[in-house]
């Protein structure tokens, strides 16, 4: 699968009403592009995991890539730790509820991914707090090739 171009509409969001962060997620991001939501996605990024780990899986597919927008730029990133380590544990937990949600997209996610995990200093992610961010690559490339990484 590619990166979905097009901003998920009602028939993306279907379903969403099931959950209270779907819903959350819905009013706030409906309509929005990946580039009008990224500096949410920096500023309160344990939320927005948390509402994107309930989304229907479209939705999830696209506004995942407001990370990868934001990795893109060094200066949006820097010392970002909370957001480097959510995003790998965002990536590991939704493969692990929806499988398929990020091994679709894992090809295009790969390159980002492992840009995060080689780079944990440059996000100021002490591996005392944050954990290793190679173990957590690893642990979703198994996950996305159905090696059966641990959980």
């Amino acid at each position: 699968m590619m990166r979905p171009r097009a901003v998920p509409g009602e028939a993306e969001w279907a379903g969403h009403e099931q959950d209270l962060d779907a819903q959350y997620a819905h009013h706030r991001y409906f309509g929005k592009t990946t580039d009008e939501v990224m500096y949410d996605f920096r500023d309160l990024v344990i939320e927005r995991a948390s509402e994107l780990r309930e989304v229907p899986r479209p939705v999830f597919q696209y506004y995942v890539f407001a990370f990868v927008d934001l990795f893109a730029s060094p200066c949006e990133s820097a010392e970002q730790a909370d957001c480097a380590s959510v995003f790998l544990r965002l990536l590991c937990d939704r493969e692990r509820i929806d499988p398929g949600s990020v091994a679709d997209l894992y090809p295009e996610l790969r390159d980002t991914v492992e840009h995060v995990a080689g780079n944990q200093a440059f996000y100021g992610a002490d591996i005392d707090i944050y954990g290793d961010f190679r173990e957590h690559a690893a642990e979703l490339a198994a996950l996305c090739e159905g090696t059966g990484a641990p959980r």
